[in-house]
């Protein structure tokens, strides 16, 4: 009687586990996540839970998402990396398609940047040699001044040293000599000191050194910065004004390394700003600068615009706009196109429910279109939807460490 527990307990187990093996819709003999050996045997799998494996359609035990059918070994007269679907598994993964087509395609890129002095059109004024301002004629930032307007008066020891340098040459008797010193002390004045014809003719005229001696506005434009003031002593090389004409400014956008590739110098631009709105600038592209910003993976590109009446701003918010002319081209919808890889591809569905991997090179995006310059032909069949689910079913069979990509047959 001792024994009889011990016979019912081993009677319980080999009952239930007869029944899990007639129950269960896999083969006994065959190990959790291991595709069964040899050709074209056909079996199913879960995309989410590779470890199933079933030799018959059903639900995963696990997530109950339906199975998908495949063949160990490859395709036997297929593409390699093929998945086949059937219309129950197209209709719950949502997967749709698109023909690949050729259409007018007209890429566009917009980028934001700011408005900036046009670098042409700056000027600086700095001390010729040490002296104390006397006086400043203009004496406020943000004044407009006309060429060769005074800006400022400067007393300089060294600038009336090279004045009586200049009389006495002047003066001199040697004809000869007379003329190299009169020569001489004249560039000496306008190179040195940066006095103009006219001062020199006055001085030679006059015989009276100038003292102090008027700098001149060398453009017409606005005073951007003056870090002087009246009394100050200064030394040869400091900033007395900083100028810009504002008659012509740049826009700087930043334009996105992936859209790079559609702009070209000189193609027209529209520019506009966030404090108007409704005005609407035209343009064309100046410059590309040749170096990426490796922090905003962006490139700097430079539009010229005329500035008339000073509206636009140093420093305003900007955006360009760029659109090309249209062009004919081979385009699939960009959801086609997935980068799970080394390599951009699409599923092209070769007959009713099977579909294979295809590498492909793209060109450029136009709204919901994307260019495709080499690997699916005109008239191609391309899933739009549902590609990546697809996608994961064909990485079940790639090799371990390595990428599984299909190519054009």
């Amino acid at each position: 009687m001792k024994k009889t527990p011990f016979l019912i307990a081993a009677t319980l187990l080999v009952v239930l586990i007869l029944g899990l093996l007639f129950l269960h819709p896999f083969r006994s003999n065959q190990a959790a996540g291991t595709a069964p050996s040899g050709e074209g045997v056909e079996y199913y799998t879960c995309p989410m839970h590779p470890s199933v494996i079933a030799y018959k359609p059903g639900p995963c035990p696990i997530c109950g998402m339906t199975l998908v059918k495949k063949v160990s070994g490859g395709h036997p007269g297929g593409h390699e990396g093929e998945v086949v679907v059937s219309q129950a598994q197209r209709v719950q993964a949502n997967i749709a398609t698109s023909v690949v087509r050729r259409m007018p395609l007209s890429a566009s890129v917009s980028a934001s940047g700011v408005v900036a002095i046009a670098e042409p059109f700056q000027s600086v004024v700095t001390a010729r040699g040490r002296g104390r301002i006397e006086h400043l004629f203009v004496n406020k930032t943000g004044t407009v001044v006309r060429k060769g307007e005074a800006l400022l008066a400067l007393f300089s020891p060294e600038l009336i040293s090279a004045e009586e340098e200049y009389l006495i040459a002047l003066g001199g008797t040697e004809e000869v000599t007379r003329a190299q010193l009169v020569a001489a002390s004249r560039k000496r004045l306008m190179e040195r000191f940066g006095l103009t014809e006219s001062q020199i003719n006055r001085l030679e005229r006059e015989r009276d050194m100038q003292s102090p001696a008027t700098y001149s506005s060398p453009i017409a434009g606005t005073v951007i910065r003056k870090p002087v003031v009246e009394g100050q002593y200064v030394e040869e090389g400091t900033t007395l004004f900083e100028l810009a004409d504002l008659s012509r400014v740049w826009v700087i956008a930043s334009v996105p390394e992936q859209d790079i590739r559609s702009v070209r110098v000189g193609e027209a631009v529209e520019v506009s700003v966030d404090a108007y709105p409704s005005l609407l600038l035209k343009g064309r592209v100046g410059f590309i600068e040749p170096v990426l910003d490796p922090d905003s993976r962006t490139v700097r590109v430079r539009t010229e615009l005329a500035n008339p009446g000073g509206t636009l701003k140093p420093n305003m918010y900007a955006r360009i706009a760029l659109k090309q002319a249209p062009r004919e081209a081979l385009v699939v919808p960009t959801s086609a196109v997935l980068f799970t890889g080394r390599h951009p591809r699409v599923w092209v569905e070769s007959e009713p429910g099977r579909f294979a991997p295809h590498v492909v090179s793209v060109g450029q995006t136009a709204g919901a279109f994307t260019e495709i310059l080499s690997g699916v032909d005109e008239g191609d069949m391309v899933a739009v939807t549902g590609g990546f689910l697809i996608d994961s079913e064909s990485q079940l069979e790639a090799p371990a460490g390595g990428e599984h990509e299909g190519h054009k047959m």
